[in-house]
């Protein structure tokens, strides 16, 4: 039978190898576990970032669209605003080098990396 894990290699300043000796020792566990769960950690902020990011987001769609609701936008004015930001949205694609044919690949790895694709 095969071995299950992987030896996995990497620098850390000495202060900080210390310190990981310290807690170990002082946990009774390994490095590896203490890596471990590091990395499990990790992952679960990551993850709940990601979460409160996009709750963000959709809060603040959600106010907008009440503010809207409340106090709606004269049509001239959403037109003005409109191609505002159609000139924002062009001007900002030409300084990163976006062409029209890069769009939809971009929407599918951006939908894709948050799991919407």
């Amino acid at each position: 039978m095969g071995r299950t894990t992987k030896m996995v290699g990497f620098s850390v300043p000495p202060a900080l190898e210390r310190e990981v000796e310290q807690i170990a020792k002082a946990e009774r566990r390994t490095k590896s576990e203490l890596f471990r769960e590091m990395l499990r950690v990790y992952k679960r902020f990551r993850k709940q970032r990601d979460e409160d990011e996009e709750t963000w987001v959709m809060n603040l769609i959600r106010e907008a669209q009440e503010e809207q609701a409340k106090n709606p936008m004269p049509v001239e004015e959403m037109l003005k605003e409109d191609e505002e930001l159609a000139r924002y949205g062009t001007a900002q694609a030409k300084k990163l080098g976006i062409k029209p044919k890069d769009i939809n690949r971009i929407i599918y790895e951006s939908r894709k990396r948050r799991g919407t694709a």
